[in-house]
């Protein structure tokens, strides 16, 4: 699967708290993999990066929008 990370270390990366984390795993939005049920859930570093980039274009996007409205 790559370089996996838990969660704590995928908050720091996507800059949300641990339920925004598990709400994104559990809705699909973020691709992860359980690995038992002490080490709980882990997700590739990459695909976290990719989420926060897709997610900044986004809100870009959002603000020529608006500026364009104005």
């Amino acid at each position: 699967m790559g370089d996996t990370i838990h969660w704590q270390q995928a908050v720091k990366i996507l800059g949300c708290s641990k339920s925004h984390f598990y709400n994104l795993v559990n809705s699909g939005a973020l691709p992860s993999v359980r690995s038992g049920k002490v080490r709980g859930v882990r997700v590739r570093r990459e695909d976290c990066e990719n989420y926060v980039k897709k997610w900044r274009e986004r809100m870009e996007d959002c603000e020529d929008a608006l500026g364009a409205d104005a």
